[in-house]
């Protein structure tokens, strides 16, 4: 069954381009994954330091192998610096 996931990540207003710039390199090296089917990154309209990270994985399995990756732990190393507060993330 496919698997899908929904972060919410608020960003400090001075780390915006820095959490933008390591997001689209994370987006790029995930998107390439074999069983990623979609990863993107949505900016909020209204709070231009929120964003919507939208990942769907062919199965559990996928997502567990992209979560165990090279590319998502320097990204969660890098990243979490730069928000404001912890990220929700929701799975389905």
């Amino acid at each position: 069954m496919e698997k899908k996931v929904i972060v919410i990540a608020k960003v400090q207003e001075v780390k915006v381009q820095e959490f933008i710039e390591l997001s689209n390199r994370m987006i790029e090296k995930s998107n390439a994954e074999k069983d990623c089917l979609s990863y993107q990154l949505y900016k909020s309209i209204n709070n231009q330091k929120e964003f919507i990270f939208h990942e769907k994985y062919r199965n559990e399995e996928a997502l567990e192998k992209h979560n165990s990756s090279e590319h998502f732990k320097f990204f969660i190393n890098s990243v979490m610096p730069l928000l404001a507060e912890e990220p929700s993330i929701e799975v389905y």
